[in-house]
């Protein structure tokens, strides 16, 4: 049998992000779940690919005490952040983002601000649940020469004082120096939560701007450059044949 190609550093990333997000209860005296077992079993393989082997140790062990009186969430849980980081040293700088613990809401929103404040001519955010605390926390930060533009999705909840603050923002003189356009995309027609920089570096964020580390741990990590490509191509695309915000 073929043996698989491994990981790059930045799909190890996402896939240990993703899989610290994912972590289940494991109350103690419960009986362990399928679901459970399977990110167990998920979690472990990550460690080991990530060559902590310290780490893959001592998840060994914790899993092994689960639902006896050395039951410990947090022992299982700690080796998966040891590997994050050593996956992240490894990863090639350019590439490395960002982990944010849940509730760490300002190191969530540190992370948006370095993206945005970075120079360039082009910016393109994509968020479905884009809400007026943009213009608010974030707008005033962006450094695009060519402006920025913010791609969305009409929600009832939202949309007021969305509309409100994109038509207020465009009357300040601030918007002489920091254009910003909303347009509404199609209902289900985005997915992702991207900050896109000259139309080829994507971010991807796995939370809504508004919301980064709020409830629960956020990660803000580069694609790959051919991915990072055909994202941008996509959402270019996508904006071409959206309606502006009213």
């Amino acid at each position: 049998m073929r043996q698989s190609p491994s990981p790059s550093p930045e799909q190890l990333l996402a896939m240990l992000e993703a899989v610290i997000k994912e972590a289940p209860p494991l109350r103690y005296e419960v009986p362990l779940t399928e679901g459970d077992l399977r990110w167990l079993g998920r979690a472990e393989a990550l460690i080991e690919a990530s060559g902590a082997i310290v780490a893959l140790g001592q998840f060994r062990a914790a899993r092994s005490n689960l639902g006896s009186y050395m039951h410990s969430v947090s022992d299982v849980l700690a080796p998966l952040h040891n590997a994050y980081c050593r996956v992240e040293l490894a990863a090639p700088q350019a590439l490395r983002g960002a982990f944010i613990p849940a509730g760490e809401t300002w190191n969530g929103y540190a992370a948006l601000v370095k993206l945005i404040q970075k120079e360039c001519d082009d910016l393109l955010l994509v968020d479905p649940y884009l809400s007026a605390d943009f213009f608010i926390d974030l707008a005033p930060h962006c450094s695009a020469r060519g402006g920025v533009r913010c791609l969305a999705t009409q929600r009832k909840e939202y949309h007021p004082a969305l509309s409100a603050a994109a038509s207020k923002w465009s009357a300040d003189p601030i918007s002489s120096d920091k254009a910003i356009a909303v347009r509404y995309a199609s209902s289900g027609s985005l997915h992702d939560r991207l900050i896109i920089i000259d139309r080829k570096e994507a971010w991807l964020i796995t939370q809504s701007f508004k919301d980064v580390a709020r409830r629960s741990p956020a990660s803000v990590s580069r694609a790959e450059p051919e991915v990072g490509r055909l994202k941008a191509e996509h959402y270019d695309a996508l904006w071409e044949h959206s309606d502006p915000i009213r």
